[in-house]
């Protein structure tokens, strides 16, 4: 993925990523997708789209627009997702319905549909109410741009443990993470940024305080 200094592409997954398109700007909460134009860098950030739909976007102001709705939809849904399997529950049926609609937005689509257990199978405990992540053939179309995004938060539910999904632990920072670390303990979006701001902040503190 490409850089831009707007943007962080510390989630793990184009999911959380997405939601990272949030921040705090002197302690307040700040919308970095405002416009299409944003948007349209962000996509490009993060290597989507490729390259017929990125020209298809450019010449088109009003898919721009409807592009742009559709992204905040989207990151909205994620984030009760998340939210959702963070407090050991499943998703609201309406953001799965969401996440299902732009799925099928592509020529190889995908759909979360629930769990079948045969008649004659073995349920283990647990399993009942559970989404599998199907696949499926369709018309591609410009909201297709979204897909990565949307697998990204299917494959979330059905694959990732939900205690590896963090918030950074900094204060100041709403940043959300996959925690793919080995021992499971990592802390922070970003060691370089928030990691060293939390030991500056430690250090500062052990020195203004009175021994």
């Amino acid at each position: 993925m490409n850089q831009d200094s707007h943007f962080v592409f510390d989630g793990g997954t184009l999911a959380l990523d997405l939601l990272n398109t949030w921040r705090f700007n002197a302690d307040q909460p700040l919308d970095l997708l405002q416009s299409p134009e944003d948007l349209i860098i962000w996509l490009t950030a993060a290597g989507l789209p490729d390259g017929a739909d990125c020209a298809e976007l450019s010449s088109s102001p009003p898919n721009r627009r409807i592009l742009l709705d559709e992204t905040l939809w989207l990151r909205r849904d994620i984030l009760l997702i998340v939210q959702s399997l963070v407090a050991g529950e499943l998703p609201p049926p309406y953001t799965v319905d969401a996440l299902n609609r732009i799925l099928t937005e592509n020529g190889t689509s995908f759909r979360l549909d629930s769990l079948t257990i045969p008649p004659e199978g073995d349920q283990e405990e647990g399993m009942e109410g559970q989404l599998v992540l199907n696949v499926h053939e369709h018309i591609s179309s410009v909201l297709g741009v979204l897909q990565p995004i949307a697998l990204s938060a299917a494959r979330i539910v059905t694959e990732v443990n939900p205690t590896r999904i963090r918030q950074c632990a900094f204060s100041n920072c709403m940043y959300w993470f996959l925690d793919t670390s080995k021992s499971g303990r990592r802390r922070w979006c970003s060691m370089s940024r928030c990691g060293n701001r939390a030991k500056v902040a430690k250090h500062y503190r052990q020195r203004i305080t009175p021994s």
